[in-house]
């Protein structure tokens, strides 16, 4: 039996907003996460913008026991967790503990925290290293602190694939719930902005300006688009069957109906640029590809990225494409590896709602992406279903497919 897969729950903790109130809002009114870093030094580069977190007290969200085990990452995630949870009325308690998983998606994990480790090797040997550091480390520690604060016991599993990441850790619960093999899976994911990180993307290049001309900004989809800023954040969705949704009463947000994965081999620093990939991705999640009115994109203000999803989009599409609203939120929340569950909850919000949020910082579309970005402003939109986009350089490729639940059969 394949069951049907509900969003039930949102829990987000980003530059624009901490839960789904206040993170809707913002977004509805293109307000702009993206601020000058601070916290470390950036005069030495070109690129000082960053979308980071404001100061959170996360007290309110953790248990002050557990708290002291945890790292920054560690501690947004299971944040995010905690929202997610109450926003959907969940009473873990009264679960099967054993049918309630996690799966987490994260890029690079506590990228600050192994940046203290090595520096403390370093400068000390291996008398310096601290050991709280090592186990805070790992790319799973971050799945295993949300287990043991809420006491879950089923599937626990981490992702990284870059910038899919989340989107990853998304399908994969999918999967498990349609199999019948739990009844509600939190799944999602965040990444956070570092000292480390912000270095090494400025050598590589690739943060607005860049090597290229003109403004520091994000700017999707826009002509003079020169490069990422760098975000921060994290966004949970509470997964459950229908049939476990409808039996306890949960609001419902969405549906996710469907998820495609593709691969390219165009180099491991690079995008597919001809989008063949990106359309393939996008085609395996949609089985009804002439109703999806939406695309959140993947878009991230590259000149190439931007320019392969439009490509993907028009070859998925042909001459629907122009008629499909597209916006990307990075806009707002800036480009990291876990962005895709911070988006996800975007996505079921749009869906809920009837509403597209804008594209900001874009003021002319590149030439080569010519499609209906919202651009400015929200705009109204009944929307039937949606794709969230998810691309990695290097060449994975995730699509995922959200219908509006209310215009299903129940």
């Amino acid at each position: 039996m394949s069951h049907r897969i509900v969003i039930t729950g949102l829990g987000i903790v980003s530059s624009i907003g901490v839960g789904k109130e206040v993170f809707w809002e913002n977004c509805l009114q293109g307000i702009s996460g993206i601020k000058p870093i601070r916290g470390f030094d950036v005069s030495s580069y070109r690129s000082r913008l960053g979308a980071q977190l404001t100061e959170i007290d996360f007290k309110t969200f953790i248990r002050p026991a557990n708290l002291r085990r945890m790292d920054r990452i560690g501690k947004i995630v299971v944040s995010a967790v905690r929202l997610a949870i109450d926003d959907s009325g969940l009473n873990l308690k009264e679960e099967d503990s054993g049918r309630v998983g996690i799966s987490i998606g994260t890029g690079l994990g506590s990228s600050d925290t192994v940046d203290q480790f090595f520096r403390s090797l370093l400068k000390e040997g291996p008398i310096g290293a601290a050991p709280l550091l090592f186990q805070t480390a790992v790319p799973n520690a971050i799945t295993s602190h949300c287990a043991i604060e809420y006491g879950i016991k089923g599937v626990n599993i981490t992702f990284s694939h870059k910038e899919s990441s989340t989107e990853m850790a998304m399908t994969f619960a999918y999967h498990l719930l349609r199999e019948g093999r739990a009844d509600v899976i939190l799944a999602g994911g965040g990444d956070e902005l570092s000292e480390p990180l912000y270095h090494v993307y400025s050598m590589l290049g690739v943060l607005s300006p860049g090597r290229g001309k003109g403004v520091e900004g994000m700017r999707p989809f826009d002509r003079d688009r020169n490069g990422i800023v760098l975000g921060e954040g994290s966004g949970i969705l509470v997964l459950e069957t229908l049939e476990h949704a409808k039996k306890r009463g949960a609001k419902i947000y969405a549906e996710m109906a469907g998820a495609g994965l593709s691969g390219s081999t165009d180099g491991l620093l690079r995008y597919d640029l001809k989008g063949d990939s990106i359309a393939r991705a996008m085609s395996l999640a949609a089985r009804e590809l002439q109703t999806v009115d939406y695309v959140s994109g993947a878009a991230n203000s590259t000149l190439d990225l931007d320019r392969a999803e439009t490509s993907a989009i028009k070859k998925v599409f042909g001459k629907q494409a122009k008629e499909i609203s597209v916006s990307s939120l990075k806009s707002m929340i800036g480009e990291f590896d876990g962005s895709g569950g911070i988006r996800a909850c975007g996505v079921a919000l749009s869906l809920y709602h009837g509403m597209i949020p804008p594209t900001i910082g874009t003021k002319h579309l590149g030439p080569e992406c010519d499609l209906d970005v919202a651009l400015g402003q929200s705009k109204r939109k009944e929307i039937q279903s949606a794709l969230l986009n998810g691309c990695s350089n290097g060449g994975s490729n995730i699509s995922l497919w959200f219908k509006r639940y209310e215009h299903m059969d129940s």
